[in-house]
């Protein structure tokens, strides 16, 4: 071969390689994004649903983000992001905060149904490393918990359900092991300034001030489920309540908490309705936090202003009746089938064979 041939097959190669290139590009960016917001204590299911959902859609992109599940729902309706799925760890902040607020320039409010789709339990998680790892049980974990040198996280209030339902866990312990001042001695003396326990009768109303920082190394306060984890397994910390498919998932040792404290059976729903935790202030303009205990639920919707409601439609009947519900079952958090919904008429179509209306 010549070199006026070598340099013609040079040229072709080149354009051969170019072409190649800017099909692979284009194909790229013609992909679908999918974003999905999810509470932290649905993060480590939801990134094997992520690569499934991708591989059975190979032109959709899914941009997952995990948060407390407060700032989950505030992402779309107070700073403005556009979402296609929100799942958060307690359902009846979709109403709270999504069904009464309106867009903006609009007279249409984020949502108008939630699908509660699974449950959880709270137990208290530990590590082989954590102090008295030999000694607590089921019988002792309480007072366990109150000796000086044992460090307890705890997740933010104001930001995520685990943290109010800690706080709610607390006290219920108070109540059925009789121990007066559990809450004040484990809590309300290491926080400034103090979140507190009020009694009126067999209620209690916990206080919960618009600041807190802990007073010595006894509570460490984070932001969500993932920061308390990371902490728990460096051994910054002893315990700290999760969720029990946290738990399980990460690989702790956890104590079973009885029904009474675990917030995870509905038969003693009004054992935590006992419980109720109240704020100082309003935290965000679209919702006044104050909470009832009730029994963990899950839920996910769809916002109106979602960019891609029928590739949210996909994806949700993925993880309620496709490979996405086998994920979160080989993962130790079971989806409820049907689901469970406050407004059957507002549910899409393509997904009202999967639900059943409210009991």
């Amino acid at each position: 071969m010549n070199r006026k041939h070598i340099a013609l097959a040079a040229i072709l190669a080149a354009i051969l390689l170019s072409s190649t290139y800017f099909f692979v590009l284009n194909n790229m960016n013609s992909k679908q994004t999918l974003t999905v917001f999810c509470a932290t204590s649905l993060q480590y299911p939801f990134h094997q649903v992520e690569e499934d959902f991708e591989k059975a859609y190979p032109n959709v992109d899914v941009h997952l983000e995990a948060h407390g599940t407060i700032q989950v729902i505030r992402h779309v309706t107070e700073l403005n992001y556009k979402v296609d799925v929100v799942l958060v760890a307690d359902y009846s902040l979709i109403p709270r905060m999504m069904y009464t607020t309106k867009m903006p320039d609009s007279s249409q409010n984020y949502a108008d149904y939630y699908l509660r789709f699974a449950t959880n339990t709270l137990v208290l998680a530990y590590t082989n490393r954590s102090d008295y790892a030999s000694d607590i049980n089921s019988d002792n974990w309480y007072q366990i918990l109150t000796r000086p040198n044992v460090r307890l996280g705890y997740a933010n209030p104001q930001l995520d359900a685990l943290g109010y339902r800690a706080l709610m866990a607390i006290q219920l312990a108070e109540n059925y092991y009789g121990v007066p001042r559990f809450f004040h001695d484990l809590i309300t003396a290491n926080v400034n300034p103090p979140i507190s326990s009020v009694p009126d009768g067999s209620n209690h109303t916990i206080l919960v001030p618009e600041t807190q920082n802990s007073v010595g190394d006894k509570l460490t306060m984070r932001a969500s489920e993932v920061d308390l984890i990371a902490l728990l397994e460096t051994g910054y910390l002893d315990y700290c309540f999760l969720y029990l498919s946290n738990a399980q998932q990460y690989g702790f040792n956890y104590i079973e908490l009885p029904n009474e404290i675990n917030l995870g059976n509905s038969a003693y729903e009004n054992t935590y309705e006992q419980i109720q935790v109240k704020y100082d202030h309003q935290r965000f303009a679209t919702v006044t936090l104050d909470r009832t205990g009730e029994t963990i639920y899950y839920g996910l919707t769809i916002p109106n202003n979602a960019p891609n409601p029928k590739l949210a439609e996909d994806f949700i009947r993925f993880l309620l009746d496709g490979q996405g519900k086998n994920d979160f079952e080989n993962q130790h958090h079971p989806v409820f089938s049907p689901s469970y919904t406050d407004n059957l008429q507002a549910v899409p179509q393509s997904l009202r064979s999967l639900v059943v209306s409210e009991p």
